[in-house]
């Protein structure tokens, strides 16, 4: 036969046509794509357009005959215009040669092309065969067209979450259309030709590269593959391009790839592709997605990659073992659990040496947590297993015996000199454990036999758990159960409203009402201690994280520039006290950041942690904050006062003399506390807000840091009385702190404010009023604004006859000056009420009395009360007020204007 090549069919891409192989010893063989001369066949559908009749049994036909198997060909004649070389193939079948063309014709699965250009040597052969099957009515020749001669190819997008669901673990019929890459297959399931593209789990072969546009108009320039990637794809297509494979899917990533175990057939038993590629060097095992297979399917292809590895075979041809990073450790130590990271994970404070130790349970894997803050979803009983620990275990004493630990390299993308992060891991275990059908006193066991964690398959050499084969019994009892990880029922929902994150601010906000209208206590659990006085607080009843701040106590704090003296101490106590307990919480208010502020209190009794970090010195009574309000101010200024005096920690320079004279300098020689003010606002009655001058700067940078904010206004609920917001003045449209007096219309959303900073109120709608932001926050920036009533006096009300000119009065010779202010009493408020501050008032510069200038006007007059401090204030104002009677100003026109039954 001269002009005959032989080689092996590789694909058959339609009824009449198929691509023929080589053979070569190093490297893929040259291929020839041949059309069966002078044979039209019906064609495959593409894209939009739909198969013609008849095409896939055409198609598969030849397919089932040819693929895989040793051919002779020739060349008979080329279409340049197409082209498309045309030629004769012939089976091999022992001494015999069937003709392809022949049977496909005799079959009916394709016409016979007459007339016009070149044509194959034996047509009228041809010819005559496709006169017989039409006259048989076999294939496309049948009488009636069968109702499936043309495929239902499916036009909806993949919905591969839905496919993987239905069919994870089920083994799917296919056909390789194409294979993109050693280990990327595009396949059609069938029976319904749903075409989707399936990546071998468990294993990555080199990539064939990506085409890169060019520029300025220019082509493409053609991908350039990886080592090995050719051949790895060329294996791949010589198992199972165009053959019939097996798939079972076990993962779909978030980009929504189907990954799988596929098997094909070789010497009519299945075979593991994945393996096959480890077993020769053209792939690498990921672990990722080799964690999504079965536990036998792993092991093999890590058995696999190792064989590989071992002869340095293809791309391992210059592998280089990595250093053994497990060293075994022995020591033992009892110690008491500060925190459960994870369920596989905790931390153990060594009683003996008074540190922390973060250890690994040995051999076992945990479901792993997500991570909110990167929109990680945890596995399903992740927060179970984690749960399960800490709620039996913190706070109590273990033993621990660490059996192992394994240094991790840094990932690549870290610095230089990244030093690299020893894991210890060990076996913990408690005195009692639990007790019942599955009694142990290891933690990991306890996990394991619960479903909840599951063994590591360690290799040969690698160290474990002195427990090892106690674990594996374990979880054949938790599998054969179907407990947790291994049921089949849908997993419990772990879908936690983390109002912590700095986007869930307003969402944070709208759940204070449900906390604070409970007028009791909120039951929580410490997630995560951030300093000493800030935690994340987990509140099962309303399944919500939030931040949480103790209100009035600052503790010392670090940031990446400054780091204060026992901040780090501060922290650990809180740790150590609260650290994933049950505590009770007290809600008062929400920032603007979404930070809840209040109390809380611990252990059995309860607490004040507040009080507990003053007591031990690592914590001050913010300057700005009434301990008055607060549920347990007297004990904690006692114990801020107690810590001063022993000079505990963050008072260790502290000197009481000192501070007594810091305050004596601030009341100056009498004794009485004196400073220089300006009048904000006046009020009915004799009292009036003033604004200390000393504060002035504060004014100034606290309205800065208002107008940097950039409010918008319009809150979604109407502020409750008493609570602090930010509003929009109607005079100069600024923004200012202000406190809600009173709602004045709930359906047109009007709101009464104080001004806190200046004293004045006014009504305004809600789309005038902000939340308020922690920044300017009364915790941080009391109100500078202070209600101040004239000493010794009595001042008609603005109701009262000649209140309004009072008022009037007063404005007129207080507003827009600064004065000297004396306070000459504090008289102490009702409950939780500021106290009532009397004053006096004088110009700086001549002391010109303002109660005296209200007393000879007759606008007020002088209250029946003995005073030793302030005697000599009390007489003077007394003789102006017998000058104003005298003269008969003010209330003294119809005479004596005394009442008798007032009290002095």
């Amino acid at each position: 036969m001269s002009g005959w090549l032989s080689g092996v069919v590789k694909a058959v891409t339609s009824g009449d046509c198929l691509v023929i192989m080589g053979k070569t010893a190093a490297g893929p063989p040259p291929e020839k794509t041949l059309t069966l001369s002078s044979l039209i066949a019906p064609r495959l559908g593409r894209g939009e357009n739909r198969d013609e009749a008849y095409a896939w049994d055409s198609r598969e036909f030849l397919r089932k005959k040819v693929i895989g198997r040793e051919v002779v060909f020739r060349v008979e004649y080329t279409v340049a215009q197409i082209g498309r070389d045309f030629g004769a193939v012939y089976l091999s079948n022992g001494p015999q040669k069937e003709n392809v063309a022949h049977s496909v014709v005799s079959a009916g699965w394709a016409r016979v092309r007459q007339g016009g250009g070149d044509g194959a040597p034996d047509i009228e052969q041809l010819i005559r065969m496709e006169e017989a099957a039409r006259e048989a009515e076999v294939g496309i020749w049948a009488k009636e067209t069968k109702a499936d001669a043309v495929r239902d190819i499916p036009t909806k997008e993949i919905d591969s979450v839905g496919l993987l669901e239905t069919n994870k673990g089920k083994p799917l019929a296919g056909i390789v259309e194409a294979v993109l890459n050693g280990s990327t297959l595009r396949v059609t399931l069938l029976p319904d030709f749903r075409t989707v593209t399936v990546f071998i789990g468990g294993i990555q072969c080199p990539s064939m590269g990506r085409r890169q546009a060019g520029a300025d108009g220019e082509a493409a320039a053609e991908p350039t593959p990886e080592p090995h990637a050719r051949e790895a794809k060329f294996f791949s297509e010589t198992k199972v391009l165009h053959r019939e494979i097996r798939i079972v899917l076990a993962n779909v990533d978030k980009f929504g790839n189907l990954f799988g175990e596929l098997y094909h057939a070789e010497g009519g038993e299945p075979v593991d592709l994945a393996e096959q590629l480890c077993a020769r060097g053209l792939a690498k095992v990921v672990d990722w997605s080799a964690a999504a297979l079965s536990r036998t399917a792993a092991e093999k292809l890590r058995s696999a990659e190792k064989q590989a590895k071992d002869q340095r075979t293809r791309i391992w041809t210059n592998y280089v073992p990595p250093p053994k990073f497990s060293t075994a450790l022995s020591d033992k130590f009892k110690g008491k659990i500060v925190e459960v990271v994870s369920g596989d994970v905790v931390v153990v404070r060594d009683l003996t040496a008074s540190l922390e130790r973060r250890i690994c349970l040995s051999s076992i894997r945990a479901p792993r947590l997500g991570n909110p803050r990167r929109e990680q979803k945890g596995q399903p009983y992740a927060a179970e297993a984690k749960e399960f620990i800490r709620s039996r275990l913190i706070g109590k004493l273990v033993n621990v015996s660490m059996e192992y630990s394994r240094k991790i390299p840094p990932p690549e993308s870290a610095p230089a000199g990244t030093p690299e992060m020893t894991m210890d891991f060990g076996t913990v275990t408690f005195e009692g454990g639990v007790t019942g059908e599955d009694a142990t006193a290891n933690i990991a066991e306890m996990l394991v036999v619960r479903g909840l964690a599951s063994c590591i398959n360690h290799r040969g050499d690698e160290e474990r758990s002195f427990h090892y084969d106690a674990l594996l019994a374990a979880e054949a009892r938790a599998q054969k159960a179907k407990k947790g990880i291994h049921s089949n029922k849908e997993p419990p929902s772990a879908n936690i409203n983390d109002l912590s994150l700095r986007d869930q601010a307003a969402r944070a906000k709208a759940f204070l009402p449900s906390f604070t209208r409970t007028n009791g206590s909120v039951s929580a659990m410490v997630d995560v201690v951030l300093s000493g006085h800030r935690v994340k607080l987990y509140i099962a009843k309303e399944n919500v994280m939030i931040a949480f701040s103790l209100a009035g106590v600052r503790c010392p704090g670090k940031n990446k520039d400054v780091t204060e003296p026992y901040s780090d101490e501060a922290l650990a106590f809180t740790r150590q006290k609260i650290m994933q307990h049950n505590v009770e919480v007290d809600i008062e208010t929400c920032d603007k950041t979404g930070t809840f502020l209040g109390s809380l209190r611990y252990g059995s009794p309860r607490v004040s942690l507040a009080t507990s970090l003053l007591e031990a010195g690592l914590g001050s009574i913010h300057p700005m904050f009434n301990p008055g309000r607060a549920r347990d101010g007297d004990e904690m200024i006692a114990a801020e006062e107690a810590a001063k005096a022993a000079k505990l920690k963050i008072w260790e320079n502290y000197s009481a003399e000192a501070a007594q004279a810091e305050a004596a300098a601030a009341t100056g020689n009498s004794g009485k506390e004196s400073f220089e003010v300006q009048v904000t606002e006046v009020l009915g009655g004799g009292q009036m807000y003033v604004q200390r001058s000393s504060d002035q700067q504060r004014v100034d940078e606290l309205q800065e840091k208002i107008s940097q904010l950039g409010l918008a206004g319009g809150v979604e609920e109407v502020p409750a009385v008493g609570s602090m917001c930010l509003g929009k003045f109607t005079v100069d449209d600024a923004w200012y702190r202000a406190r809600v007096n009173k709602v004045e219309d709930g359906k047109a959303k009007t709101v009464n404010v104080t001004y806190v900073d200046f004293g004045n109120s006014e009504t305004l709608p809600l789309s005038r009023v902000d939340q308020m932001d922690a920044s300017v926050d009364a915790s941080a920036t009391p109100p500078l604004a202070q209600l101040v009533s004239l000493a010794y006096l009595k001042v008609p009300v603005i109701e009262d006859e000649l209140g309004s000119e009072a008022a009037e009065y007063l404005a007129s010779i207080v507003l827009e000056r600064k004065l000297k202010c004396t306070v000459e009493e504090r008289e102490k408020g009702e409950k939780r009420s500021p106290d009532k501050v009397l004053v006096s008032l004088a110009d700086p510069t001549t002391d010109a009395s303002v109660s005296g200038a209200m007393v000879s006007e007759g606008l007020a007059r002088v209250q029946r009360i003995r005073s030793r401090r302030s005697a000599q204030v009390i007489e003077a104002l007394k003789e102006d007020q017998e000058s104003a009677r005298k003269e008969r100003l003010g209330m003294w026109q119809y005479g004596d204007a005394d009442s008798d039954d007032e009290r002095m």
